[in-house]
């Protein structure tokens, strides 16, 4: 016999798994001069100050035509937002695209929003000729 309890249970268990289901998703790459298509990097990664390094964030599942904002912040005594634009995403282009190039030193984060909320988030760090020790 189901029990009142049980059935709030049930709901609120198909509820969330719907909430989870909806939920946008997808995986960061990064491809520098020396590459020759997208690297998923895991991680905190660096880049050269002196190199242009694309980036593309790709969704898993594209459902419906959507309007995705992109924030680009630097890291000073809080977060500043120092670039932003929106995409559209489809079906068929999954994908959105975006280079880091003239940055200066520091520690800068993108962010992947969808009505304001954040879908994603990477961090990564500009470093000059010198600072790098292999």
């Amino acid at each position: 016999m189901i029990t009142k309890l049980s059935k709030s249970l049930i709901l609120l268990f198909c509820f969330l798994a719907l909430l989870s289901c909806s939920k946008e998703k997808g995986t960061f790459a990064f491809k520098n001069n020396d590459d020759d298509r997208f690297i998923i990097k895991d991680g905190l990664c660096e880049f050269n100050q002196d190199e242009k390094v694309d980036w593309a964030f790709c969704f898993s599942k594209v459902s419906k035509q959507k309007k995705i904002g992109v924030v680009i912040l630097k890291k000073e005594k809080v977060w500043v937002d120092i670039y932003s634009f929106y995409d559209t995403i489809y079906k068929d282009k999954p994908c959105i695209y975006g280079h880091i190039e003239n940055y200066e030193e520091g520690t800068y984060k993108i962010l992947i929003v969808d009505e304001g909320i954040t879908i994603a988030e990477k961090e990564f760090v500009i470093y000059t000729g010198n600072d790098y020790n292999d």
